[in-house]
């Protein structure tokens, strides 16, 4: 299950603040904190104060702390590759260095004595190969994308995408950052025009977010500015129970079959629907209470989930009529009884077919969420929510 946190910056937050704001993002299901230790100026026992208040606080409300830092502040808190106690001190669970050393001293940093998690900078995949080739434990890396406070600046999906994949293939997780959109949020600089790692994102309602990392096969996510809403914590929460859903097996499922479709504990990709005002109560029980929608093999003309077949072949999809010659991208069908042997598949129209009467039109993708259907690979679960 997707991780959740939170990003707080001490040097700009009260400790009433932060504490109001951690016991808050505990009660919707955040379990870690980000902070930029970098950002802060003062002496060694300034920023020790600093960071040690926020960890203490952090660890009340049981999150875990990631501490973000580049050379210099090595340097400037007496840090080494070889004694990172200072990190130690200050409670911080996980360092991310902003910047790697690119030779051994990464290794050891990512290898260290004290016990400490290292995220390294998820866009830098040849240096964390090097990593790794050096002799790094890839049980203690994370990748860790950046945020991008500049507007235009951010990362492409596609980007994120290819990388995830080479964190998954070597068994490693990967952090990356969403945004709140409320007006006023700060991170370390003084820019307020959201904290995404994604561009398409700086927009974007933050459920949607969620959903599209899901598709995108990331593990952690942390909104990157502060103070997100209490409302955007919510939508991140109810997001999070449409995500994980369970698929319950049943006496019918043959061997074979069984290995496929999904069930118990459910990871899906979420899709809004806009329904027609004629749903019938079948239709409505596959698209909402059906939780076993899995992609097969070919996707180029359809996105088809087959599984609804087993579990409603003996009850009656009527057929109903609808005046389209063609659906098309977008639009959603569900097989009735004039093909009995496939009815009740759902199948997401992807290239335009032809209204051949074994179609019931039930609805459409909203069109922000289109892109959604790019990640319907073969495999991945998804499911439907109804739009409002």
């Amino acid at each position: 299950m997707i991780q959740l946190g939170v990003s707080l910056y001490p040097e700009q937050e009260t400790i009433h603040e932060i504490e109001d704001y951690l016991k808050l993002a505990k009660q919707y299901g955040f379990t870690k904190v980000f902070t930029s230790l970098f950002s802060v100026e003062g002496s060694n026992e300034d920023i020790i104060r600093y960071f040690k208040g926020l960890t203490e606080v952090a660890h009340k409300y049981d999150m875990e702390v990631y501490g973000d830092c580049n050379a210099r502040f090595f340097m400037q808190v007496g840090a080494s590759p070889d004694d990172l106690s200072v990190f130690k001190e200050i409670g911080i669970d996980v360092l991310r260095l902003d910047l790697m050393f690119n030779d051994e001293r990464d290794v050891k940093i990512v290898n260290n004595k004290e016990g400490l998690g290292v995220q390294l900078n998820a866009s830098l995949v040849p240096a964390v190969k090097h990593i790794i080739e050096l002799g790094g434990d890839k049980k203690r890396i994370i990748g860790s994308y950046n945020f991008y406070p500049l507007r235009n600046t951010g990362a492409g999906s596609e980007d994120v995408y290819e990388t995830n994949q080479f964190f998954k293939n070597e068994g490693m997780k990967t952090q990356i950052f969403i945004t709140s959109t409320e007006k006023g949020t700060h991170g370390p600089w003084p820019v307020s025009d959201g904290l995404p790692t994604i561009e398409m994102h700086r927009d974007m309602p933050i459920g949607l977010q969620v959903r599209h990392m899901v598709a995108l096969g990331a593990d952690e996510l942390i909104i990157g500015n502060a103070f997100a809403s209490e409302k955007e914590l919510k939508e991140v929460a109810d997001t999070m129970k449409q995500i994980y859903v369970y698929g319950e097996d049943k006496p019918f499922y043959f061997p074979g079959i069984r290995d496929q479709i999904p069930i118990g504990d459910i990871e899906r990709v979420p899709l809004t629907i806009e329904t027609v005002d004629d749903l019938s109560d079948p239709e409505k029980d596959l698209l909402f209470v059906f939780n076993k929608h899995n992609v097969s093999e070919y996707t180029h003309t359809i996105i088809r989930s087959r599984w609804g077949r087993f579990d409603f072949r003996f009850t009656p999809i009527v057929p109903r009529s609808c005046d389209k010659e063609y659906f098309e991208l977008g639009d959603v069908v569900i097989l009735n009884d004039n093909v009995e042997h496939y009815k009740g598949e759902v199948h997401i129209v992807v290239k335009p077919i032809r209204n051949d009467r074994t179609l019931n039109y039930v609805g459409r993708i909203k069109a922000e969420e289109m892109f959604l259907l790019d990640y319907l690979k073969y495999q991945v679960n998804f499911g439907f929510i109804e739009a409002h």
